[in-house]
């Protein structure tokens, strides 16, 4: 499974785009989140044309990662007649949808992903981000492997820790930051030394990038993902 990404940087530092990745099966798209400036970013690396169905898998609702979903819809609708399959466990992004005036008719809404040509799997994830709304990584399958996906999140579920350990799961892309704090949005680097072996950090992608940090954790062991 290979996950392309078009960004790899946090809200506040906008030099690495918007975190969010995809991957193409024929002329299937799946995405991991639509932030503000996912969109223009696919729009120039990929042949948007040649699509004929669109999965976005979404990890929460801020801006960051949803921010260019409705003119993703948009564009697909009105120019293609192509109804954009949006997935996530809570309904709350149909009434976001709606506020920003995409008509439930443009798009098709999922609590989780169907079964597709690709046999993607997406199995949901409850993380630690924010106090105000639910939020999401993912385990996604394929026939070959299982990674993990963090989205926005303060720490590795347990769960995710004792898989990715064991070798169940291969890989981990994990939401990084570099500022600790006593109640935290993000995951501190320095919790990342203390969870995972160093033998085990090359298989850990950072991303979600709050700074030009990635001398700094790759001399922990860690990887960092490529856009």
């Amino acid at each position: 499974m290979k996950l392309n990404f078009l960004g790899k940087g946090s809200a506040f530092y906008p030099v690495f785009g918007n975190t969010g990745a995809y991957l193409r099966s024929g002329s299937e798209l799946y995405l991991l989140d639509c932030g503000e400036t996912i969109f223009d970013t696919l729009y120039r690396k990929e042949d948007l044309n040649s699509i004929t169905a669109v999965y976005v898998i979404l990890t929460h609702l801020h801006a960051d990662h949803v921010g260019s979903l409705g003119t993703l819809i948009s564009y697909y609708h009105c120019l293609h007649g192509i109804k954009v399959h949006v997935i996530h466990p809570e309904s709350t992004i149909t009434q976001l949808l709606t506020l920003v005036g995409i008509d439930p008719e443009a798009y098709i809404y999922l609590e989780h992903l169907p079964e597709n040509r690709a046999g993607l799997k997406a199995e949901p994830v409850p993380v630690k981000h924010a106090a105000d709304m639910k939020c999401y990584g993912y385990l996604l399958f394929d026939d070959r492997e299982c990674v993990y996906y963090s989205g926005d999140a303060s720490d590795v579920p347990d769960e995710i820790r004792t898989r990715f350990l064991t070798g169940s799961v291969q890989r981990i892309y994990q939401d990084t930051s570099t500022h600790d704090s006593p109640d935290p949005s993000h995951c501190f680097y320095g919790k990342l030394e203390q969870w995972v072996p160093m033998e085990k950090r090359m298989s850990v992608y950072c991303m979600h990038l709050d700074s030009a940090c990635e001398e700094l954790l790759t001399e922990k062991g860690f990887n960092i993902v490529q856009i």
